[in-house]
């Protein structure tokens, strides 16, 4: 399999996302329906961040040796995946919206919606959502082509 420089790229955005960002939901969500939340809520997404930070650049660094030039096919691309994108984080944030308003009649999504700390964990996990899906729309679109 013969891949781009673009595809390395977001292949490995993908692979780094998933796994860091992964593994922080499924830690923040256990203890959220164990009601253990703790106080470390600010300081575990800056190390997040942070860590998807320097693996990102470390990665992109080793891949930039091999750069290539942008062209119209890539720009295309990148405007129908930010267009997918869009309305995946549209569709969650509306999902938070209406899910807080209705929390009274129907069951709340495991005590996640009742604390600031749940709701804005995940408001987070639709942003990280809405990236993956950009990743994986472009991905498929310099496979197939458009």
């Amino acid at each position: 399999m013969n891949l781009s420089f673009k595809e390395k790229g977001l292949i490995a955005s993908l692979i780094v996302t998933l796994l860091v960002f992964g593994n922080y939901f499924i830690n923040v969500f256990q203890r959220l329906r164990t009601d253990s939340a703790g106080d470390t809520g600010l300081v575990g997404i800056i190390i997040v961040i942070v860590l998807v930070i320097i693996l990102e650049a470390t990665i992109h660094g080793f891949l930039s040796i091999q750069a290539e030039e942008e062209d119209e096919r890539d720009k295309l691309i990148e405007k129908v995946s930010y267009r997918n994108a869009y309305w995946c984080l549209n569709i969650g944030v509306w999902f938070l919206i209406v899910q807080v308003f209705l929390d009274s009649r129907f069951m709340p999504l495991a005590g996640l919606t009742t604390t600031p700390y749940g709701l804005a964990n995940l408001l987070l996990f639709s942003f990280i959502v809405a990236e993956v899906v950009m990743f994986i729309t472009q991905l498929y679109y310099y496979r197939k082509g458009i």
